[in-house]
């Protein structure tokens, strides 16, 4: 067993983590500051596995774990356990990693664990709650369709990503149509295995005794071993400047600009160095802010990193009147080239930066459950464990003007782009 410290406000938690022999990872810590606990159950799965046949599985999958199971037959006896219970459940998709939590009393943890897995392990996948599931992500998908931004969602999908639908969690209408119990068991054959997911457990519960129910609640989940999750490879390619016109919300314009970021597995120091650069980026008393928005013609502007595993992205983007597209992507893009000229960057500002990085880092962490659903599953995906998580502070506070430079001279100035002009729906293009 291994432990780890996170202060959660002003309570420290000791993070403890074992691997079962069945090679399902488990992370608990005590918060006894109220008597509940949350059970999170992460998969390593999401747009990213998918093809182009699959496209929409991960997230319909997730739709179906809240349905019935070999011990809670129907919606209803599911639902009646809920409130016996007293669960506050939900789940999410997002390309890269799927999520089921629960809170609940923590004198209830035991029946909340095997709650968790008999959702988890036996899904039954029952056609007619399929056919209403089916009916609820369609309109899920014809929502997202009608939206303004619709249509720069699809030209992102299809300019950055050679597959697009790796970065399209809503999925495929025809796929979401025609998806049927076996092709979901298929999907579960291949990804809802011990050894492609994390529990964590964080609570007012002992961490001995969450230890033991993990094992006695999870332990005869199967190893499958099938999952490609950790063999894929990065999902985006920006290898030459592009420029894409494209419709967008009324009234004002909008430029967005995309280039290949680092992994934290090609070049780990890299992604400290982004976050840094990006949160320098947000001071309205710095240059970027100021030349763009202050004294320029932007009502806002950003730039920043985005640390994912698969689809590391530099990006900037800005809000401004329509007619003044071109000029502003003029200004930006010349802004985006004066990064390395010196003084661009100043230690004052830099130290400003990285006390913002930490402020969120610790607003994050406020509760354990913001911890156990949100910044703990995600970064057990992007980093592959927890490690880069736990010393991402230290590894902040050493980031200097240096490695900032470095960043911007590998991975922003020069590098190629991938443009987004959005105007107005129904505006010239």
């Amino acid at each position: 067993m291994n432990a780890a410290f996170l202060v959660l406000g002003m309570v420290v938690l000791d993070i403890s983590s074992t691997t079962l022999p069945n090679g399902l990872q488990v992370f608990t810590a005590r918060d006894d500051t109220a008597p509940v606990v949350t059970i999170c159950v992460t998969v390593k799965t999401g747009a990213t596995c998918e093809t182009e046949l699959t496209n929409g599985l991960a997230h319909f999958y997730e739709h179906m774990f809240f349905k019935g199971n070999s011990a809670l037959p129907d919606q209803t006896a599911y639902n009646e356990r809920l409130r016996t219970l007293g669960i506050v459940r939900n789940g999410t998709t997002s390309d890269e990693v799927v999520r089921y939590y629960i809170t609940l009393e923590s004198a209830l943890f035991s029946e909340g664990m095997e709650f968790m897995r008999d959702a988890m392990l036996n899904p039954l996948f029952d056609q007619a709650e399929m056919e209403r599931e089916r009916a609820v992500i369609t309109d899920e998908y014809l929502r997202n369709a009608s939206s303004p931004w619709w249509d720069y969602w699809k030209a992102v999908e299809n300019t950055v990503y050679p597959e697009p639908w790796r970065g399209n969690t809503i999925g495929d209408l025809e796929v979401i149509q025609s998806a049927s119990p076996e092709v979901m068991r298929m999907f579960q054959e291949r990804y809802y295995t011990a050894d492609n997911a994390a529990l964590f457990i964080l609570g007012d519960v002992d961490e001995g005794a969450a230890m033991s129910e993990a094992a006695r609640v999870f332990g005869s989940w199967r190893r499958g071993g099938s999952s490609d999750f950790d063999s894929l490879g990065v999902a985006i390619r920006i290898d030459r400047d592009t420029t894409v016109l494209v419709h967008g919300p009324g009234g004002v314009g909008q430029i967005r600009i995309m280039m290949m970021g680092p992994t934290i597995a090609g070049d780990r120091s890299a992604t400290y160095a982004g976050d840094v650069w990006g949160s320098y980026l947000s001071l309205t008393s710095r240059r970027f802010q100021r030349n763009l928005v202050t004294d320029g013609p932007f009502s806002q502007v950003y730039g920043g990193y985005h640390t994912q595993r698969f689809s590391p992205a530099v990006t900037f983007g800005g809000t401004i009147a329509p007619e003044r597209l071109g000029e502003g992507l003029e200004l930006l893009n010349a802004e985006i080239e004066a990064m390395t000229v010196p003084g661009y960057f100043d230690e004052e500002g830099l130290a400003m930066a990285r006390e913002l990085l930490n402020r969120d880092r610790r607003l994050s962490r406020e509760s354990s459950r913001d911890l156990a659903i949100e910044n703990l599953p995600f970064w057990w995906v992007q980093g592959n464990g927890l490690e880069y998580y736990q010393t991402y502070e230290d590894s902040i506070a050493v980031t200097g003007h240096a490695r900032v430079l470095d960043f911007v001279e590998s991975y922003v100035t020069g590098a190629p782009r991938a443009v987004f002009l959005v105007t107005p729906e129904g505006g010239a293009l």
